[in-house]
């Protein structure tokens, strides 16, 4: 039996390809490994993100995401939608219990702001100034709650749109809105506060 996703990707084709992506959930429902490259191949950059997103710590990002595709092999059985959205989302679902779980089995709650790349050659006083500012960030980001930190993971470190965020999260556009904008306040609030100190 040949399989759509057998063949390189050529012509345009790409992993998001409504077709290809079908047949690689089909076949990994069935077992078959082929599938499960093509969703890892895929889904892995954002799973991995999200996680180190939330998680901030490299390792423990990685941890999870191993988790989370572990889980996923059982589970994939009852996934019935295919389209790329839904399947991001059931990935993130997935991920997001998993790092809940880390929390709780390390009891902590730390770092949840993804921490950008540095400049190859960085004055030491910017660098020293973007670490107060990101560790800044993180603490205050561990006083919002879960869903106000996944909101804003999905908004600004996994740059996806309101209408992607409403979807997968089964929320409106407008709740998704007042959500982020409650997170943001939040944050600011948070912020102000502990520059103040």
């Amino acid at each position: 039996m040949r399989l759509e996703f057998d063949e390189p990707l050529g012509g345009g084709e790409t992993l998001a390809d409504p077709n290809r992506l079908s047949e690689a959930v089909e076949a990994a429902q069935r077992g078959d490994a082929r599938g499960w490259t093509v969703l890892f191949e895929r889904f892995h950059p954002d799973v991995h993100a999200y996680a180190l997103a939330r998680l901030g710590d490299l390792s423990a990002a990685e941890d999870v995401t191993q988790d989370v595709f572990v889980a996923a092999v059982p589970a994939i059985r009852t996934l019935r939608d295919r389209k790329e959205p839904v399947v991001q989302a059931w990935f993130l679902h997935i991920c997001r219990h998993k790092v809940m779980d880390y929390f709780r089995l390390n009891k902590r709650r730390e770092a949840t702001l993804f921490e950008p790349a540095r400049p190859p050659e960085p004055d030491p006083s910017a660098v020293a100034e973007m670490a107060v500012e990101t560790g800044r960030i993180r603490t205050a980001m561990a006083e919002l709650t879960d869903e106000q930190q996944d909101i804003l993971v999905r908004r600004f470190v996994l740059d996806q749109s309101l209408e992607d965020v409403a979807s997968t999260t089964g929320r409106s556009v407008g709740a998704v809105k007042s959500m982020q904008h409650r997170a943001l306040e939040s944050l600011r609030r948070v912020l102000q506060r502990t520059r103040a100190a």
